[in-house]
């Protein structure tokens, strides 16, 4: 049992390989630089909102809309990956995600979305 789990575990392992650590801290690089020039630019006073109402205004919108991005982004994977399962596995126990699939699943609607 213990060897089943370990194997199980290794198949999930990324093998660092040099490229792979490359593109890892490259992009760690390329968020990090992001944040700073985004930051920069909203307290500098270089975008609409900063300009009109205060820097930390921008960030809280900021900080917000990205917030709203990932809950959306996160809904939308759910669904694409939801039709498969049985309804009634989950009508139970998650009504409101029930609703909202039986909603999203309706016509069209997952297509449109």
């Amino acid at each position: 049992m213990s060897d089943e789990k370990h194997d199980a575990d290794a198949s999930h392992d990324v093998q660092l390989t040099p490229f792979t650590l490359f593109r890892y801290v490259a992009s760690i690089g390329m968020l990090i630089f992001s944040i700073i020039i985004v930051g920069a630019l909203m307290f500098t006073g270089n975008t609409r909102v900063a300009k009109e109402t205060s820097p930390f205004v921008a960030l809280i919108v900021c900080i917000l809309a990205l917030v709203w991005l990932s809950m959306i982004e996160g809904q939308q994977a759910s669904l694409v990956g939801l039709p498969p399962v049985d309804p009634d596995l989950y009508k139970d126990s998650h009504p409101l995600t029930y609703k909202n699939a039986a909603l999203a699943f309706k016509g069209d609607n997952l297509d449109r979305y």
